[in-house]
């Protein structure tokens, strides 16, 4: 009786991982999925950086028609708070609106491991904001009024300071249409590789 043809040597038994989806220099996206994500990610979103920068603009008219005349310092403050907000808002969320994807260039790390971080550039500007803020609500602002006290023209400048800060790292929490869909790239890249794929070396005698 003939015996079977013993499999080839280079044969992938069912109990082994899968190979890699995709090779370390691949970065293009290739599903339909991912191609979709990236004629998202490849637009600048207008709409979210035109918001921003119509608060700006709105909370520039309330401190000076609306704030500046009230009797209450409690409220005059309001005005740096937005303005402050709404700045640093504008510099983070025109950064995350920009194009992040190519057709020959897909948002993500390699599958060997992730070789940039995303912090240095919101630390840098969130800097940028908190020291930027005091200026556009003074800048606009006019001449203060005599009335008002040291102490709450120094509160003026912490106020923006603080709330350009939480503006710049509000567009992380609630980001543009680019950004989202160029971490949802990420994402599936991620998940791709990290739920089975690995790496093996031999060494040859």
């Amino acid at each position: 009786m003939d015996t079977p043809p013993a499999p080839p040597q280079n044969a992938i038994s069912p109990d082994e991982p899968p190979a890699y989806v995709y090779a370390a220099t691949d970065i293009r996206p290739r599903q339909t999925r991912e191609i979709e994500l990236c004629a998202r990610a490849s637009e600048f979103d207008w709409r979210y950086t035109g918001a921003m920068a119509l608060g700006l603009v709105g909370s520039e008219y309330l401190n000076l028609a609306v704030f500046k005349q009230s009797g209450q310092p409690g409220i005059r403050l309001m005005g740096p708070g937005l303005i402050g907000l709404f700045w640093g808002g504008f510099l983070g969320g025109g950064y995350l609106s920009l194009p992040k994807c190519d057709p020959n260039w897909a948002y993500g790390s390699p599958p060997e491991g992730s070789v940039r971080a995303a912090w240095p550039m919101a630390v840098a500007i969130t800097l940028v904001a908190t020291a930027t803020a005091p200026a556009m609500d003074f800048i606009f602002l006019g001449t203060l009024k005599p009335e008002w006290s040291d102490t709450e023209r120094s509160a003026r400048v912490f106020v923006a300071m603080g709330t350009g800060a939480i503006g710049s790292l509000l567009p992380y929490i609630l980001p543009p249409r680019t950004y989202r869909a160029a971490k949802e790239i990420e994402r599936i890249r991620f998940g791709q590789v990290s739920g089975g794929p690995y790496l093996s070396y031999t060494l040859t005698f």
